[in-house]
């Protein structure tokens, strides 16, 4: 998309799309953090309580804070693109420079589907590793403690942003960075490799949730290439994000629930709380192994769909239509 027109392809703009992308999601988030904390600061004793919950999968106020952290991801791509790479920020989205609806409706559909059968395998593989292994259950101080009123504000916060966070982290973990680096390089499985490394910048050195992380970018970073877009990789984290986070919220201190937190520190955005899980455990780690074995699966099976539905080769693309005419450039 990037090669489209010669000033979107300069040597510099990959670098300022970059640098904006990164200064903006960084001003963005210390307001957020500033404001959160004057919020905190005029409700006596929620500060508190602050502490305590960060990292319980069973706490209102973490998921919001981790949520919303992530979302601050959504702003800061359209602006890197905007006034970084200063293209039109349809370019981020597909081939077709929008959103193509058509693609959710179809493939995208089974996509969700995939990512709720992910959660569920992840979930099955922590159950039966701490039904096997001695001593494998959490902690009794790592049991999630949330009321039922606790685990409702868990689902409204999680359904109101988590479409969000999935949008943020697409747009930047696969759209920004595929389009940047397939910039200098045409072939695609260097940005792929890239794609899936750089998520776990920020990451705690929780191998369930390393290898989690590494799985998802992987798999969303070749449904974005496979696909032409980010309506897949969309698709598939949204429900698999929303999944895993209800799971371990409502599934606290089973090995079901540990697993699943596994799996949603792998979908979560860089830094924030929701890549801490306590100790290592065993469920945790086949959680975060089951979970990346289905995803992986998961990929294959939607390539091998989206090859049948666009009579492609199993590793051909989809390209952008030659009739389509290029996007007209912005102004200064």
């Amino acid at each position: 998309m990037t090669s489209l027109r010669p000033p979107w392809h300069a040597r510099n703009k990959p670098l300022l799309t970059v640098l904006a992308t990164f200064i903006a999601y960084v001003a963005l988030v210390s307001v957020l953090l500033v404001g959160t904390i004057l919020m905190l600061a005029l409700l006596p004793g929620v500060n508190v309580a602050l502490g305590v919950a960060v990292g319980d999968p069973t706490s209102p106020l973490d998921a919001a804070l981790a949520l919303a952290m992530g979302a601050m991801w959504l702003p800061a791509a359209l602006i890197g693109v905007r006034f970084g790479g200063w293209r039109p920020v349809g370019t981020l989205l597909s081939v077709a420079a929008r959103w193509r609806r058509e693609v959710l409706t179809s493939t995208g559909v089974w996509a969700g589907i995939g990512g709720l059968l992910v959660v569920a395998v992840a979930a099955l593989a922590g159950a039966l590793a701490a039904a096997s292994a001695p001593g494998a259950s959490p902690a009794p101080e790592e049991l999630g403690s949330g009321s039922m009123g606790a685990l409702l504000g868990v689902c409204v916060v999680v359904l109101l942003l988590a479409p969000l966070q999935v949008a943020g982290l697409e747009l930047t973990m696969r759209g920004v960075i595929l389009q940047v680096v397939g910039t200098w390089v045409r072939a695609p499985w260097l940005p792929i490799l890239v794609a899936a490394a750089v998520p776990l910048v920020g990451r705690f050195s929780s191998p369930s949730v390393l290898i989690a992380t590494i799985g998802v970018a992987a798999a969303a970073a070749v449904l974005a290439w496979k696909s032409g877009g980010l309506e897949l990789p969309f698709a598939l984290m949204l429900t698999v994000t929303i999944g895993s986070l209800l799971t371990s919220a409502f599934a606290a201190g089973t090995g079901a629930g540990a697993a699943a937190r596994a799996l949603s520190g792998g979908v979560a955005a860089p830094g924030t709380s929701a890549t801490v899980i306590g100790a290592e455990s065993a469920p945790s780690l086949a959680g975060g192994i089951g979970g990346t074995v289905a995803l992986l699966m998961l990929t294959v099976v939607l390539m091998i769909v989206v090859s049948r539905r666009e009579g492609l080769g199993f590793l051909e693309p989809v390209r952008r239509p030659a009739a389509i005419p290029a996007p007209e450039l912005v102004p200064f």
